[in-house]
């Protein structure tokens, strides 16, 4: 009997695991914006909705068991809907405060790369008059900061129209929604910032599902399709603002010194033993290797050395050559860097030149930063002793000094 039973017992298993789990679908509002959200119109009114977005949010909850229904509104209307708590969610869209009242907002789903579309060659006046499409997120920053609108349009062709018509002097937008327009020769454009646009989960959602919002954040990364990547112009301004800074900190420590004079360790077994006491305590209080890292006269020295940098110096770590933390800016995550693009890159495949990482974002400080790295050579030897990375803030790396005062500055009274 009770090997029929266990039988049986074996075969509802087999079976409820090959059964197909009923997706929960999600119903989600988004705002035409090409690439990012591309509406198709259907026969009959109907319409389908895809891009860059809307495919990072569809594959992320079908990773965590459910499915995005995805339909395209104007931004003001799908405000409102969220508002009254039809909908489930809303997205893409910039962090508010006052959306952050009325729903959640998870990680960023996208990142937009805003820059200041200008005639080329013409003369800018004291006031530009600036141009923004209704209801989409430049417009809701301009207003935010306390901007004037000189005009407010449906499309962003239609701020290129206006624009070669000067009949506005400049159009914020999205770099990659600039290149899908028509009729954009003979213009220049400036970096503004970068902008990371959220998923908006309304407040009844995530109270009937509260592991939502984590388990959707742990999927964006493996769904997300380049969007936080460098172009080519972007990673050649980010590699000359490191190598200057290199220069800089190599005048103030002689690195090979620091690595020699570092904590020293005598195996891999003991780097990784050491590597999860560090973990544990991190980032609220110091191991005891931790602690001695941050000790060091070269950790001193790292500190002092980003805090000359302002904001632009993000974090800085040198290792040796097994990938050993033996110095350090401040407490990172672990002790081990061995396992990490910005070691590998130069330790097993051997690469003398600079490492750029992609961008990532860092939701504790809301900041998007690169990390940039170098290896540590010592004349007379191959193998680097070690690598110095170097966490740079992207959007300041990539500023320079540009400025944009009308925009950037202090919000008009």
């Amino acid at each position: 009997m009770e090997q029929i039973r266990a039988t049986v017992l074996a075969a509802l298993a087999a079976f409820m695991l090959a059964a197909p789990i009923k997706a929960d679908v999600i119903n989600l509002l988004t705002f035409p914006a090409p690439p990012y959200q591309i509406v198709d119109e259907l026969s009959e009114g109907q319409s389908t909705v895809h891009g860059l977005t809307v495919n990072t949010v569809r594959c992320a909850t079908q990773r965590i068991g459910m499915t995005a229904s995805v339909k395209a509104v104007p931004p003001r209307r799908a405000i409102e809907f969220l508002r009254n708590n039809t909908i489930d969610g809303y997205f893409a869209v910039d962090p508010s405060t006052s959306l952050d009242l009325i729903a959640t907002r998870t990680d960023p789903i996208s990142l937009e790369k805003w820059y200041l579309v200008s005639r080329s060659g013409d003369a800018l006046p004291n006031t530009p008059r600036i141009g923004a499409v209704s209801g989409s997120n430049e417009e809701a920053w301009l207003l935010a900061n306390g901007k004037a609108i000189y005009l407010t349009v449906r499309t962003s062709q239609q701020l290129i129209n206006l624009l070669k018509r000067k009949r506005i002097d400049h159009a914020l937008m999205d770099r990659r929604v600039l290149h899908s327009l028509d009729n954009t020769q003979d213009l220049t454009i400036e970096f503004l910032r970068y902008v990371p646009l959220h998923l908006y989960m309304s407040l009844p959602f995530v109270s009937k599902h509260p592991a939502f919002i984590r388990r959707f954040n742990e999927q964006i990364a493996g769904c997300i399709n380049g969007t936080f990547m460098l172009d080519a112009a972007e990673s050649a301004q980010i590699r000359g603002r490191a190598y200057d800074l290199f220069q800089s900190l190599e005048k103030r420590i002689s690195l090979p010194d620091a690595i020699a004079e570092g904590p020293q360790t005598s195996s891999l077994a003991e780097i990784l033993n050491l590597d999860a006491q560090w973990q544990v305590l991190a980032p609220d209080t110091h191991s005891n290797m931790a602690r001695r890292v941050a000790e060091t006269p070269a950790s001193t020295v790292l500190r002092n050395w980003q805090e000359e940098q302002g904001s632009l110096v993000t974090e800085v770590m040198l290792t040796n050559s097994i990938g050993a933390l033996v110095a350090m800016s401040q407490l990172t995550s672990d002790f081990w860097q061995g396992d990490e693009p910005k070691f590998e890159s130069h330790i097993r495949t051997e690469t003398r030149n600079l490492y750029v990482s992609p961008i990532r974002y860092d939701a504790s400080t809301g900041r998007f930063q690169v990390t940039v790295s170098l290896p540590i050579l010592v004349k007379g030897r191959w193998i680097p002793v070690g690598v110095l990375a170097i966490g740079l803030d992207a959007e300041k790396a990539l500023t320079g000094e540009q400025h944009v005062p009308h925009l950037t500055g202090a919000p008009s009274p």
